[in-house]
């Protein structure tokens, strides 16, 4: 299709070469047909032998199809026939591929006499092997029709094997013929000598990128020269539609650029956004000369160069985008299960701008090494119809999906196995999950902020009390702790919304609800202070009050300095790391006991000093909340204890 492509935009220079590249490309994937129904039926003649895996053989030819992996495996004899799992659409392909790698052969051959070697014309050959193709219906074959395909005929006996071999010599020569030359890799001819440093400048941001294919067929460029103007042309991937063609005269360079999937094309577009290129208004149509399906987008954008180098630097850059084209649709829908539509748009522009790519991604399974990486390591984080963004947040996801990406691309450049590179993005997803923890244990620490600052409030009121000059607004006092419990309380609901999609951290979540319970006791004595400050206190009670504030104070804090010291702590084996933790909880639960005979001695000094029945009731009714707010610092402290104990130090 490229070289027809290439013909209906009027590059008929280039559709030759095209044509016999697309050619042999086809070869490659029909020795894999061959060598898979040979195979086949080996496998279920001997099931006893250990199969050969082709795997990279079908990837290195560019055919997406993985169910053909198991094909081989699954072969097994059927009375007189052989069952073939796929065998039907390996036919169907193979006489695709058969068609494509004759057409530049057959379309030379018309007015030649074939060689006195060959069995005959490769048209009527061609004809007559394809119409003794058997269909494979229900995937089922006779064991002859397999060996007739796949033998190596001769002069009496022709076969499909024989007439690639045919075909694959005389292509060859075709393509030697074509091409005058190679430089750097690309196929010339009919260039001029000042053709050379461009299609030099335009090979070298090529090659620099190219690797990232991997095993990926693709990016073959030929150039050649019409009239005033240098042609060059890459068929990028293996797609029938994408091709790119790059017009250069004088300093301006046109480049024409078809794809059979818009956003695909608009990427592009992005691409090259660092130069200022005119693009034309996108034309979505049909190329009817290649098919009545062919539905297509063209774009056609215009650079004008300020001299020679910035023409070279722009080719050289121009050339080094096109790897980051291959498997980008596929790319994208792949990653439509663990991201946001705009995400997985967002993932693929860094890839490229980071020179990382998807390919390397790809060639490790694409959606499959994410999937296992969640199922070897989230536990019960993940639920069936989440999407990894819902579970760590869209930023998260990006950052572990580039790192994904990353991983790949470098450990299959550096030819690490793939194992090691499995084993890497587990534990960069595990560093994610395990993160959660942390995040919880922040958002306690954040609330065990808050409490610290209601019980200043607290013990700054009952100080004013005592010792004031009777003009601090108690009333404002009251309003700034109702603002910090209600902040307070959308933290405990932040935790317990991280807690429903991680519940092995709900002991997290108790022990912030419990510190919650106490952030509500000291909001209420704030709102009971400007009462009690308008029935005159004084003497012992007030001042077993202040004393009794100053313990929470002190527990407050306390309960800080567990959580902060609680982040350090390690993993089993390293239950040193939890020695300041555990003193802080000590330290709680000691100030706790303190509280209760702070309490008791509250109680005995407002019952023997309290001036009228009001007075008694407010410090009893601070003097509940202000041990109820022990208690709770207390409780979260033992559930925070046994959380670290069960689940991080392993006792």
């Amino acid at each position: 299709m490229k070289s027809e492509i290439l013909s209906a935009l009027g590059e008929e220079a280039l559709g030759r070469p095209s044509q016999v590249m697309a050619a042999l490309a086809a070869n490659e994937r029909i020795k894999y047909y061959l060598s898979l129904l040979q195979m086949a039926l080996e496998r279920a003649d001997h099931p006893a032998q250990s199969p050969m895996n082709l795997r990279q053989e079908r990837i290195a030819c560019g055919v997406d199809e993985p169910d053909l992996d198991d094909t081989v495996t699954a072969a097994r004899p059927e009375g007189d026939l052989y069952r073939v799992p796929g065998c039907a659409k390996i036919l169907e392909r193979l006489t695709q591929e058969l068609r494509t790698m004759a057409a530049p052969v057959l379309e030379e051959e018309n007015g030649r006499t074939p060689p006195p070697e060959l069995p005959g014309p490769f048209c009527s050959r061609l004809r007559t092997l394809l119409a003794a193709l058997p269909t494979g219906k229900d995937d089922l074959m006779e064991g002859q029709s397999i060996r007739d395909i796949t033998c190596v005929g001769g002069a009496e006996q022709d076969s499909i094997h024989q007439l690639v071999m045919d075909m694959h010599k005389r292509l060859n020569a075709m393509q030697a013929e074509l091409a005058e030359e190679r430089l750097d890799g690309a196929a010339v001819f009919g260039i001029k000598p000042s053709d050379r440093p461009l299609i030099t400048a335009f090979m070298a941001g090529l090659n620099r990128t190219a690797p990232l294919k991997f095993n990926h067929p693709g990016l073959e460029t030929t150039a050649t020269r019409v009239g005033s103007q240098l042609l060059i042309q890459n068929d990028i991937g293996t797609t029938g539609a994408h091709v790119i063609v790059i017009h250069i005269e004088g300093l301006t360079v046109r480049v024409t650029y078809t794809d059979v999937h818009p956003e695909r094309a608009e990427f592009f577009r992005a691409l090259l956004k660092k130069y200022p290129v005119r693009w034309n208004e996108d034309r979505s149509g049909q190329l009817r000369e290649v098919s009545e399906d062919a539905n297509f987008t063209m774009l056609v954008g215009s650079y004008e160069a300020a001299n020679q180098e910035s023409l070279k630097e722009y080719l050289n850059f121009l050339g080094s985008r096109l790897v980051f084209l291959i498997d980008w649709n596929r790319a994208r829908k792949q990653l439509r299960g663990f991201l946001r539509g705009t995400d997985a748009a967002k993932v693929l522009r860094w890839a490229a701008e980071a020179e990382v790519g998807q390919r390397g991604f790809l060639e490790l399974g694409g959606a499959k090494i994410i999937n296992q990486a969640i199922e070897s390591v989230s536990g019960s984080a993940v639920h069936f119809g989440d999407r990894l963004c819902d579970v760590l947040g869209d930023e998260a996801a990006v950052e572990f999906i580039e790192s994904v990406f990353r991983e790949a691309a470098e450990g299959l450049k550096e030819h690490q196995s793939a194992g090691l590179i499995h084993d890497r993005v587990r534990a960069e997803l595990q560093a994610y999950f395990s993160s959660e923890g942390q995040r919880l244990l922040e958002l306690a620490r954040e609330h065990a902020g808050i409490v610290l600052e209601l019980a200043l409030q607290v013990t700054d009121g009952v100080r004013e009390i005592t010792f004031g000059e009777g003009n601090k607004d108690f009333g404002k006092l009251a309003r700034r702790a109702r603002a910090f419990e209600h902040d307070a309380d959308q933290l405990v609901i932040a935790a317990r919304e991280a807690v429903r999609k991680r519940p092995e951290y709900s002991a997290l979540f108790d022990m912030t609800e419990s510190a919650d319970d106490a952030a509500d006791e000291l909001e209420h004595i704030a709102s009971l202070l400007g009462l009690l400050k308008a029935s005159r206190p004084s003497g012992e009670a007030l001042e077993a009050l202040g004393s009794f504030g100053a313990l929470i104070v002190e527990a407050a804090r306390e309960w800080i300095k567990a959580l902060i010291d609680a982040a350090h702590v390690k993993g089993a084996g390293r239950q040193e790391d939890a020695n300041g933790f555990l003193l802080a909880v000590d330290r709680l639960l000691e100030l706790e006991h303190q509280a209760d005979d702070a309490d008791l001695a509250l109680t005995y000094a407002a019952v023997q000093r309290a001036s009228n029945f009001r007075q008694l009731h407010l410090y009893s009714e601070i003097g509940n909340s202000l041990e109820a707010a022990a208690d709770s610092l207390k409780s979260a402290g033992l559930i925070a204890r046994d959380h670290l104990f069960a689940s991080v130090l392993g006792a």
